[in-house]
């Protein structure tokens, strides 16, 4: 999930959070944001990398240990913790985190066999499969309810949603197609291969409810509990929200994509300047602001962000939470 740092406008702690969106004109806020890199460390190895994190400041993703393999982590209070693998398996990587602090990811075994695994109060879960010998956690709401995919025994992976021990097989996700976000509503988004079907499929953007699929750009990457979907839609990154699908722009270039929205509105993702170089983006107040003007570099990678619009990603290869 995803709160913009250092606001010259300081909100009681004993108050609900107010964007800064609303506290600020847009210059204005835009000039708040200064970003410092808080390196997350290691398991032992040499790399890692932040994929999620919550609104409480918990933050997942991956690392590799002493030994080169690659494990889940939950970093908490500056303390990063290896979340381990299941029992034979190899390596291990985690993608998303909820409110109550509950870590989905996946956990490989040999011959790239994988599970989709839940962590909970200490717990690694294996969420098992529809029959077949594949299984992958995408994201986890603050429900508990875990969406991924799996393969029955005789056919190419399902979407799926995993609610008290039991699992649902949202229907087939064909060649090319996408599953990428999840929210509290059960709204699940990606790519879908909707009628005239063709091959390969003419993949659009989407967002499935209650088995029935709305169109929503070429490619959407995310959904926010609000039910806001952000994605790329002709080459350019959009948020949808109430059926009006909005250009969110570039930096000057031909290109830009959306790949988080926090529960504020606030979009991340990457956008070309006038001279083709890709940099790292918020998009907010109205603005599409190059974060390389408030402490990131065009290097460092971001993937989520939370409610105070901190970010998590990596720079130099290691694990980084910016706020």
């Amino acid at each position: 999930m995803r709160y913009p740092t250092r606001l010259a406008a300081v909100v009681s702690a004993s108050v609900l959070v107010v964007s800064a969106l609303t506290v600020l004109p847009a210059t204005a806020a835009s000039a708040a944001l200064a970003y410092r890199a808080v390196d997350l460390g290691t398991l032992g190895g040499a790399a890692s990398a932040a994929t999620a994190t919550n609104d409480r400041g918990t933050v997942v993703g991956w690392s590799l240990t002493a030994d080169g393999a690659r494990h889940a982590f939950v970093w908490r209070n500056g303390v990063m913790t290896d979340l381990g693998v299941l029992p034979g398996h190899l390596e291990s990587t985690a993608v998303d985190v909820n409110e109550r602090g509950e870590v989905v990811g996946t956990s490989t075994g040999p011959e790239l066999i994988t599970r989709a695994v839940l962590w909970r109060n200490g717990q690694m879960i294996d969420l098992g499969t529809l029959g077949g010998d594949y299984s992958e956690a995408v994201a986890v709401n603050d429900r508990g309810e875990v969406l991924g995919l799996s393969n029955p025994a005789t056919d190419i992976p399902h979407r799926v949603v995993w609610r008290d021990g039991a699992i649902t097989d949202l229907g087939r996700q064909d060649f090319y197609e996408l599953t990428t976000g999840f929210n509290n509503r059960g709204d699940v988004v990606g790519t879908f291969n909707v009628p005239p079907y063709d091959y390969p499929c003419t993949c659009v953007g989407g967002r499935l409810r209650d088995g029935v699929v709305t169109r929503v750009g070429d490619q959407a990457t995310a959904i926010n509990n609000l039910g806001h979907v952000v994605g790329v839609a002709g080459g350019r990154a959009f948020r949808w929200r109430a059926g009006v699908l909005t250009d969110l722009g570039t930096l000057g270039g031909a290109t830009s994509r959306a790949i988080a929205v926090n529960d504020l509105g606030v979009v991340l993702g990457g956008a070309d300047t006038a001279a083709g170089v890709r940099r790292p983006v918020l998009w907010w107040a109205g603005q599409a602001v190059d974060l390389t003007a408030h402490g990131l570099g065009a290097t460092d990678a971001v993937n989520d962000l939370d409610i105070r619009n901190r970010l998590v990603g990596s720079r130099a290869g290691r694990a980084t939470l910016f706020r």
